[in-house]
């Protein structure tokens, strides 16, 4: 069996995943993942259509057509089982996103669409939807210095302190292009993230930490016709109106019946953590205007 550390949780699998955290083996993991036999009472459901998808608070069930089924139950156990010629490499990928969001919210935990770098003995997030810019914002911050301590997906933590995050897992995920923007080397194909995708996976473990580090400021990115580049600051209710469209599949809060958690910790976000909301041009590359300003900030504070 091999064991695993990712999203805060220990993990015992009988798949390799070559993108996670290797850890010692464990008596108590917190969650197991197997393949095998989805309950019929889920896979009798699967229609012809791309995906398919059921949940409640304790069950989730996700079915992709030439991927596989997830079933989640209880934050602690997976059954995954590959469609005939599935290509690992996207069975793996949904368990990490889909499959491992339905955990989280299993166990109450309410994992953020966010990447993060180090400073100064915590994180900084950079908050947004898919395409917004995070990873390659957070690869050109590494390639001007900056450690990386997570990808896409980051999970606060109330402490007494504060309010901490742990990472997900190890390997960002870039489409080519943003390989030659960053200035962070050329793309390997064999970390191609699916068959039919421009985008690949670029490790990252010599930063990878287990422990939830404290957050000490967010960044939200976004995208809109304005013709040019604009910054603000928000707290409290004005930060609360960014923050709440950022859990990670938001979808899923709902349903699995976690929406006072969900408030709990975005309440707690926007009324601790200063936020600045950067909201960028469709067609305009604005980058290395983004990367000056959001590293003048951070000196400021330093």
């Amino acid at each position: 069996m091999n064991y695993y550390f990712a999203y805060g949780l220990s993990l015992v699998t009988d798949i390799v995943f070559p993108e996670l955290h290797i850890i010692a083996p464990t008596e108590n993991p917190d969650i197991s993942v197997v393949i095998g036999t989805i309950p019929s009472a889920y896979t009798d459901t699967k229609k012809d259509s791309e995906s398919t998808i059921s949940f409640d608070s304790d069950n989730y069930f996700l079915n992709i057509i030439n991927v596989g089924g997830y079933y989640v139950t209880s934050g602690n156990h997976v059954i995954i089982e590959p469609a005939a010629n599935a290509d690992m490499k996207e069975v793996r990928l949904f368990f990490l996103s889909n499959a491992m969001a339905a955990i989280l919210y299993q166990r109450q935990m309410i994992p953020m669409h966010a990447s993060a770098i180090y400073d100064n003995e915590g994180i900084v997030l950079f908050l947004g939807d898919s395409g917004a810019g995070k990873s390659t914002t957070v690869a050109s911050l590494q390639a001007k210095g900056y450690r990386i301590f997570s990808d896409d997906v980051c999970v606060p933590v109330p402490t007494p302190d504060g309010i901490s995050a742990y990472a997900a897992y190890p390997m960002m995920k870039l489409w080519k292009d943003s390989f030659d923007r960053a200035n962070i080397g050329d793309y390997e194909e064999e970390l191609r993230i699916r068959p039919t995708m421009d985008k690949y996976g670029k490790l990252f473990n010599e930063s990878f930490d287990t422990r939830p580090m404290r957050i000490k400021r967010i960044f939200v990115l976004e995208k809109e016709d304005t013709g040019h580049l604009e910054t603000r600051q928000v707290m409290g209710i004005q930060a609360f109106k960014y923050l709440q469209n950022y859990a990670y599949r938001l979808q899923y809060i709902e349903g699995m019946g976690v929406l006072k958690d969900y408030f709990q910790v975005i309440s707690l976000l926007s009324n601790q953590i200063p936020t600045t909301v950067i909201t960028r041009p469709n067609e305009v590359d604005t980058l290395d205007t983004i990367l000056a300003y959001i590293e003048n900030l951070l000196e400021e504070k330093h």
